[in-house]
């Protein structure tokens, strides 16, 4: 017998991931999820434990408020295939610091919505990486975390002098942060932490206190990044800070590196990481694929240069002498990755037929500041490249796209920009798939 729950609580399912075991069952969205094998789904762990199994039975209420009950096969390592309207299902735990250099809080207008919420979530800490304060922690979170050892997560510390932690964060709470990072790491959590340099508060001789006290939390503490602050021209009303100089970052490289050998020592591990950023400002080369020693901080920039330098190597290797069709095309960037953009055109300017040119975009967007690619928006791009389109194809970064899907961070999307500048738009991950795509181009000109 069929009943009708249209007030029913669930979790709304904002997309079906299509060939997935769901989809194949008939869910579709704006279903809600109510219960796995007859359990209760809290949260995104809720769901991920209770669909570790190879069987499952999940009940839904449907866009019509009517209940079903669908049974599901799921090969080893799959996942049912549903996506919810909230990354943590249930709701996100929201960010409670006023942290001085936010860059949230230096977001222009007309961005998707997305990246207006702050989190401070350690459930997505632990899932995706994203990193969290733990200033808002709760004993019971902290429980929860040991239970289902929720190793590693991704800790923002910026600095461990609770005066200055005050300061930084703009919020009282600033040392319960430090209270369970240091209860976390003895409890053998694994931590990989994050520092945000801010030229005048907590580099020099408070960098060098938070190191040794980050150090001193054991081996539990992995790692630590080094990310420099970085500032939009939207920074209203807002504490004005200063950005890095070149001879800044120079002094700082240098600090590191001598800091690096002597961790090596103690920890048998370089333990601290610079992010790409300070090496491009000073005009350094960037370290070798080892010193980044299995690269666990790339989502914060540490060693992305270097994973594109590598591959650019392998490209050089298996480029072809010609192409099957002459090909000309262009490739744009930012600012932040001219350098590394220049070399793959020089290589790849070594196959016959193939004629590449390099556009370096503005960031018109956040302000001439804000250098890295991966923050150009859509309209950025049309600024850049309108009347300055070499050939028929424009290649670009997939950096510069949302996660899965075509969108730019001023919701544009590819296909929209290709009609803006009335060219083909090809977003590809690094030289080797752009090697590829240029291949593939160029045997279909004359199609």
């Amino acid at each position: 017998m069929i009943h009708k729950y249209a007030n029913a609580q669930g979790h709304l399912i904002e997309n079906v991931q299509t060939g997935s075991p769901a989809d194949k069952a008939g869910v579709k969205p704006g279903w809600k999820l109510l219960r796995i094998d007859n359990q209760t789904v809290g949260d995104i762990l809720d769901y991920r434990i209770l669909t570790a199994d190879d069987r499952l039975t999940m009940l839904f209420i449907t866009d019509q408020g009517f209940m079903r009950r669908v049974k599901l096969s799921l090969p080893k390592a799959m996942s049912p295939g549903l996506e919810f309207s909230s990354p943590a299902i249930a709701p996100l735990q929201r960010c409670p610091n006023r942290c001085l250099f936010c860059f949230v809080d230096q977001n222009p207008l007309g961005m998707r919505d997305s990246l207006y919420v702050k989190d401070d979530d350690y459930r997505l800490s632990f899932l995706y990486g994203n990193f969290i304060t733990l200033n808002r922690m709760t004993e019971a979170e902290y429980q929860r975390i040991l239970k289902l050892q929720l190793s590693p997560l991704y800790v923002s510390v910026h600095t461990t002098n609770p005066e200055l932690r005050h300061q930084m964060f703009g919020t009282k709470k600033a040392v319960k942060g430090l209270h369970y990072l240091k209860k976390l790491t003895g409890a053998g959590i694994s931590v990989h932490a994050q520092i945000v340099l801010c030229p005048g508060y907590n580099t020099g001789e408070e960098l060098l206190r938070t190191l040794d006290g980050l150090d001193k939390l054991g081996n539990n503490l992995l790692t630590v990044a080094l990310v420099p602050v970085g500032l939009t021209e939207h920074r209203q009303n807002l504490i004005p800070l200063k950005k890095f100089t070149a001879a800044e970052a120079a002094e700082l490289i240098k600090l590191i590196e001598s800091l690096q050998t002597d961790y090596l020592k103690s920890r048998n591990s370089r333990f601290v990481f610079l992010a790409d950023e300070f090496y491009g400002m000073a005009g350094r080369s960037y370290p070798s694929e080892e010193a980044y020693e299995g690269f666990p901080q790339l989502e914060n920039g540490v060693g992305l240069a270097r994973i594109f330098l590598n591959e650019l190597i392998e490209a050089d290797k298996i480029k072809p002498q010609n192409i099957l069709n002459d090909l000309s095309a262009t490739v744009v960037t930012g600012k932040s990755a001219k350098h590394l953009l220049t070399k793959l055109v020089n290589v790849f300017s070594e196959i016959k037929g193939l004629k590449l040119q390099l556009i370096v975009a503005e960031n018109l967007f956040f302000g001439d500041s804000v250098t890295v690619a991966g923050l150009l928006t859509g309209s950025d791009l049309i600024c850049a490249l309108e009347g300055n389109i070499q050939g028929d194809v424009v290649f670009l970064s997939k950096s510069l796209l949302k996660d899965n899907s075509d969108l730019f961070l001023d919701n544009m999307s590819l296909a929209d920009l290709s009609k803006k500048i009335n060219k083909r738009v090809i977003a590809t991950s690094g030289p080797i798939e752009l090697l590829f795509s240029i291949k593939e181009v160029a045997s279909n000109v004359n199609c």
